[in-house]
This record gives C-alpha cells, sequence and structure tokens, in this order.
C-alpha cells in the first residue's frame, strides 16, 4: 500500500481548498501555461518539503492535500513524500491538469492572452536539444575526430535511460533555464 489514494478529476472538490490543501507540483513554466483556476499552491516537485508547507500554511498533518501535475507522476512521488512526513490524507489525482480541465474544472494561464506568446514545451525543448546534441556529434566524429562519436552515444543512452525510468536529466537542466521560469504578472 502507498500510502495515499489515487482519485480521479471529477472527483477533486471545487473548495478543496477550503478544507485541505490543492498543490501543483509542476515547474514554473507548465503552471504559467495552464492551472487550475481555484485557489491552489504552486510549489515544484524539486522543492517541496511537507512539514513547511503546512506549517507555512498553518494545517495539520491530517488535513486533506491534494496533489495535480501533468500526469500524475510528479505527484505520486511528492505524495510519497507528504506520507513519508506523516500526512494521512494525501490524494493524487490521475491525469493531472489536463484531466481536471477536460472533466469541467476551471483553468487559466499567462501564455492565454495575445500579449503573451506561449513557450515551447519542456518536452519539445528536450527533443531538440537532443536532436541538436546527435547532430553535432555525428559531424563533428565525421569531420573533425571519431572520438566526437561519443556524443551521440551518450545522447543515446541519456534517452534510454530516461524512457526506462520516466527521469529525464536533459529536463532538469532545461527546466531550470532562464527562458522557463514563469513571467510573472
Amino acid at each position: 500500500m502507498s500510502g495515499y489514494h489515487i482519485i480521479k478529476a471529477d472527483q477533486l472538490p471545487d473548495c478543496c481548498a477550503r478544507t485541505g490543501v490543492l498543490i501543483d507540483v509542476r515547474t514554473g513554466m507548465e503552471h504559467g501555461e495552464k492551472h487550475l483556476a481555484q485557489e491552489h499552491e504552486h510549489i515544484p516537485l524539486d522543492v517541496i518539503d511537507p512539514a513547511a508547507v503546512l506549517n507555512r500554511l498553518g494545517k495539520t498533518m491530517d488535513v486533506p492535500i491534494y496533489l495535480v501535475c501533468r500526469s500524475g507522476k510528479r505527484a505520486a512521488t511528492a505524495a510519497e513524500k507528504f506520507v513519508a512526513a506523516g500526512c494521512q490524507n494525501v490524494y493524487v489525482v490521475d491525469g493531472g491538469v489536463q484531466a481536471c480541465a477536460d472533466c469541467g474544472h476551471a483553468t487559466e494561464g499567462h501564455y492565454k492572452s495575445a500579449g503573451h506568446c506561449k513557450p515551447v514545451s519542456l518536452e519539445r525543448q528536450v527533443r531538440i536539444a537532443a536532436g541538436s546534441f546527435v547532430a553535432l556529434g555525428a559531424v563533428l566524429a565525421l569531420t573533425v575526430h571519431p572520438a566526437f562519436a561519443l556524443i551521440p552515444l551518450c545522447v543515446g543512452g541519456g534517452l534510454i535511460f530516461a524512457g526506462i525510468t520516466d527521469r529525464c536529466g536533459l529536463a532538469l537542466v532545461l527546466a531550470h533555464a532562464p527562458w522557463n521560469k514563469a513571467a510573472s504578472i
């Protein structure tokens, strides 16, 4: 037993922030692009500290905690942290923010107006960077020195690792890039 509950998006109460805590654990860029309109906390997974969150919000360990991300995987990782900290009512929203939007929960985002351009998604940035490294490594291996063939070999190994573990080191690096910080409005 994992210690947390998985709920469908239509089971997420519209007023859960009044009785509990709703936390979006995605990156700042993802949150800025689209997030739930109801009251919630935005705390990226890589900086989440359950005890500090509950202390800052004046909540106890038995308060319901609802976690959302893009699909549910990062929310599950955050849920494990909350359970390990002693929280008793932890819920992961299966399907994340998109599933919530699909079942009628209101969403909003900073990039919907004409004054803001939509950023390139993190997934596309990883594909662009990996493809660029492979192409550069191949060109350098063919024109400069065969040892440059290690570049595409390492990128390929990284992609295989990311596919198997669902953890992408390049995505973690790109998420902290200055162009991926959510613009303040």
